[in-house]
Formats: structure tokens, C-alpha cells, sequence
């Protein structure tokens, strides 16, 4: 199932930009006091507007600390901080095929200091992967990317002492197949033109981490998706704001 028909690519296109206006109307909604599943909710109205019969997998939307929870599907938390962030990882499934994407917000509309030094390292991980995301390149490979960038940004930051030192604040790989499932078979070998991939870095850093608690709390994950093409990606998802500047927008 790696490799996608034509056929295939317009559906999944399709779950994609469902899913990308899910997100933008989000965060024109987005305001202190809201809870999490008011949030999800708003996700999914947009879904069955735009006509997806379901979601891919189900939603992930995590405020503060529940963001550090991979796969936090309680989606409970009334009363969101203005303080916090807000991690949203949601699909539309149309005609069998989902999207996956995920984005993390300030609730406030404004990043604070620390959420956004954070931010953008997850995202300079994500542009790492992203250049060298072509045929011939190996998953491994995109994944390493991601974790060189977060290890040295984490360094930096005085959250980790040494770039080799073994840490919990990236507990996942980077990539994988999306289709008919969000986690879709195929090769998790090479990259090959037509396959359909994500590249979904995240640093999370829970209450109470070894590390200085001005970062407590701070959770993000940035996932888009991509088809790998002859001589690279094209980015399917890029509808949906990243950078700090056009989330805060």
C-alpha cells in the first residue's frame, strides 16, 4: 500500500485540505477559558461541513501538560489557561483516507518566550527532515535529521548537558505512511516517488522534568504531509499555518 494511484492522491488530497481548514478555523476560534473538547469539536464540525464521513483516528487534542501524553484521546480539560499551548493531532478520513496533521498553538494567540524557543527548534527539526525528504532517502534517515537538530537545540537551551545524553523529550520517530490508515503499510525502508509520508517531530517536556521549570509543561508537535515526487516532496498540508508568525497571525 506504500505507493499511492493517481486515484488514490485525489482522495487523500481531499482528507488533507479538509483537515487544514479544520485547523485555520481553530485558530481564528481560539480563546482562553475554552475546553479541550470544545476544541475537538470544532475540528470535527469542520470535518462533516467539508463532507469527510469520519475521522481518521481518534482526535488528539491536549492543552499544557496533557500535550506530553502521545496519544491523549480524553480530551477532557475544561477551562484552558491563557498560559498554555494547545497540541491538536486530528484527521479527516474522506471516502476511506485520512489526513494527519498536527499543530500547536498559544491559546493566548502569542507565544511566550520559552514556548516559542521550543517551537521553533521542533520546527527547524521538521525543515531539516524536509530537505533531504526525496526518493532514495531512508526513513532512518529523516529521523536522525530531526533528532541531531532537537539534540543540539536542547543542549543549547541548558534542558539537556551533552548531545548524546539519552533523554525522554522526543519519544517517537519522525515518519510514516498515511493511506487507508493513519499508520498505512508499506516500505519503512527507502522513500520511493508516490508514497505519501508524514515527518512529525515533537519535544515534550512534562511538570516536574530534570531541567529548569520555566519549560515545564511545554509540549509540541508539528506534522504535516507529504508525497514524495521524482525529485523530492511536495508539501500537501502547507495550508495549515506553522511558523510562529503566521500562527500568531
Amino acid at each position: 500500500r506504500g505507493i499511492k494511484t493517481k486515484e488514490e492522491m485525489e482522495l487523500i488530497r481531499k482528507a488533507v485540505s479538509i483537515s487544514c481548514t479544520g485547523q485555520v478555523e481553530v485558530m481564528k476560534a481560539m480563546k482562553p477559558g475554552m475546553s479541550e473538547r470544545e476544541i475537538q469539536g470544532i475540528h470535527e464540525y469542520v470535518f462533516k461541513k467539508y463532507e469527510a464521513e469520519d475521522v481518521g483516528y481518534p482526535s488528539i487534542v491536549g492543552a499544557g501538560h496533557n500535550g506530553c501524553i502521545l496519544h491523549y484521546i480524553d480530551n477532557y480539560k475544561p477551562n484552558i489557561s491563557s498560559k498554555e499551548m494547545i497540541l491538536m493531532d486530528l484527521g479527516a478520513e474522506y471516502h476511506g483516507y485520512t489526513a494527519d496533521i498536527t499543530r500547536t498553538i498559544p491559546v493566548a494567540g502569542k507565544f511566550s518566550p520559552e514556548q516559542k524557543q521550543i517551537y521553533e527548534l521542533v520546527l527547524k527539526a521538521q525543515e531539516a527532515a524536509m530537505a533531504i525528504c526525496k526518493p532514495g532517502a531512508t526513513f532512518g534517515e529523516l529521523t536522525n535529521a530531526t533528532r541531531v537538530v532537537i539534540n543540539q537545540g536542547l543542549k543549547d537551551l541548558g534542558i539537556i548537558k551533552d548531545v548524546d545524553e539519552r533523554h525522554r523529550y522526543y519519544p517517537h520517530g519522525c515518519c510514516h505512511h498515511i493511506g487507508l490508515d493513519v499508520h498505512d503499510r508499506g516500505n519503512y525502508d527507502q522513500l520511493q516517488e508516490n508514497m505519501v509520508i508524514t515527518i512529525v517531530p515533537g519535544i515534550y517536556i512534562p511538570e516536574n522534568a530534570n531541567c529548569d521549570k520555566k519549560w515545564w509543561g511545554i509540549a509540541v508537535r508539528i506534522e504535516d504531509d507529504y508525497l514524495i515526487t521524482k525529485e523530492g516532496n511536495e508539501h500537501l498540508s502547507k495550508l495549515a499555518p506553522r511558523t510562529v508568525e503566521e500562527i500568531e497571525a
